[in-house]
């Protein structure tokens, strides 16, 4: 029972500390998206995936120059995480997490700068890099970006 009970505190202290490293990766999104506060969250050979509307980036080199002109598309952000799910493997070396993002923003396009509502899914890959849990893979399936005066039922994606 020790042991077992053991494994059960280890893998809850790891959720915990993954839900406090993406917390974190909000708070560096929602102050200006700094590429220096945010590449430590990374293992050196992560990929951060946003699929056509954000592109695919691999390496942290890639991810760090990714976020430093995200700051140019999206100039105001209010990332909230909801209803995370994280799993841990039996090692508590790598785990799988899933979180839906609601994100109020403003992003500057062609037509200058806009108020939307972003939506989307965030399903992650977690792995132990120096004794510090990081993202080893981000991936967001965008579902809308839709202007707050026409919402996501008129105009599901902003700037089509």
């Amino acid at each position: 029972m020790t042991n077992d009970l053991a494994a059960r505190i280890a893998k809850l202290e790891a959720i915990e500390e993954i839900r406090r490293l993406k917390a974190r990766y909000a708070d560096v999104c929602d102050t200006g998206y700094d590429p220096d506060r945010m590449g430590p969250f990374f293992t050196r050979d992560a990929v951060w995936d946003g699929g056509e509307r954000f592109g695919r980036h691999e390496g942290i080199e890639a991810i760090r120059a990714f976020f430093a002109g995200v700051s140019s598309q999206i100039t105001w952000a209010l990332h909230y995480m909801v209803a995370p799910t994280v799993d841990v493997a039996d090692s508590i070396e790598t785990a799988t997490g899933s979180w839906y993002l609601w994100q109020p923003c403003t992003v500057v396009g062609d037509a200058g700068a806009q108020a939307v509502w972003l939506t989307g899914r965030y399903t992650d890959r977690y792995r132990r890099e120096d004794g510090v849990w990081k993202f080893a893979e981000v991936r967001l399936d965008c579902q809308t970006i839709s202007p707050v005066e026409e919402g996501w039922v008129r105009r599901p994606f902003w700037n089509e």
